[in-house]
């Protein structure tokens, strides 16, 4: 769960919600206008469009438009009870209607620098692997498929809890369970939001965003034909990052054919523990 470092909507930065596939997605954005470069960050598991809070002025800082959003079932976002609204595949053509919708509402005239967070990363993978037409595809702390099994932790006692186990509940001992390892204290108004945002996510999402993170299958080959047909692609890790193993995320890059960087001092959320660097890495100087 990537913990923001503040909640208050920054100058610039607006929330809205756009119908998007007969539902409406809760949508965060600086301003978007034709002719300038836009970066479209996807939220991982359990994430939101919060999680990207602190980038979106500084990519304003740098010239460049930015958007993120709550996937279907997230946070802010419209849900459903049926688990099939959740699949990868689906949750890819979510984001694929979203960026036209973006692009005709804005006369954008260029596609979007596709960030795909965690969870979002394999979301982002499979749009662009169905079509989607990026500037660049950036896989951010994130894998080829399903995590490794000894990376499970606590996934499939989640799985199995949900939706039969209230959420208020699972917040309970989530919390319990931070506090007896040690988690450094937050601060009292983002933990606020923290709970709000885990309160108001629709269980069968998190249910099956937490199956698919131990079940979903790679599209390794798919990316590398695409990077061989002139798509540009990136991986970007945190030094230390607890998901993906970073040796997986190093051979990730190496199997796309593309470059590999690692972000210092950081770990599985560089976009909410140094945003700037973050930010640095995707713009360059």
């Amino acid at each position: 769960m990537s913990t923001p470092p503040f909640v208050d909507l920054p100058d610039g930065v607006t929330v809205e919600r756009w119908p998007v596939v007969g539902s409406e997605r809760a949508i965060m954005r600086t301003a978007l206008e034709a002719g300038r470069p836009w970066v479209l960050l996807v939220p991982g598991f359990t994430g939101s469009k919060e999680d990207f809070i602190a980038v979106l002025p500084l990519l304003a800082d740098r010239g460049v438009c930015g958007l993120t959003y709550d996937q279907f079932g997230q946070y802010e976002s419209d849900g459903s009870a049926d688990p099939a609204d959740y699949t990868i595949e689906r949750l890819a053509d979510d984001l694929r209607v979203l960026v036209g919708v973006a692009m005709q509402r804005f006369s954008l005239t260029t596609p979007p620098i596709l960030v795909g967070h965690s969870f979002g990363g394999l979301v982002a993978q499979r749009a662009v692997v169905d079509g989607l037409d990026v500037a660049e595809l950036v896989a951010l702390c994130t894998g080829p498929g399903a995590l490794p099994a000894h990376r499970h932790g606590g996934l499939n006692d989640l799985v199995e809890a949900l939706p039969h186990t209230d959420l208020e509940v699972i917040w309970g001992i989530m919390q319990a369970q931070a506090e007896a390892a040690g988690q450094a204290p937050v601060d009292p108004r983002v933990r606020d939001f923290l709970r709000r945002r885990w309160l108001a996510n629709h269980p069968i999402q998190i249910r099956e965003f937490g199956h698919q993170l131990m079940t979903a299958v790679p599209v390794t080959s798919r990316v590398r034909d695409r990077v061989a047909e002139g798509l540009s692609a990136r991986v970007l890790w945190g030094e230390d990052d607890d998901a993906w193993p970073i040796e997986m995320q190093v051979q990730m890059a190496a199997d796309w054919g593309v470059r590999g960087v690692e972000l210092p001092g950081v770990g599985h959320s560089p976009n909410a523990e140094s945003p700037r660097d973050l930010v640095h890495a995707l713009l360059g100087t």
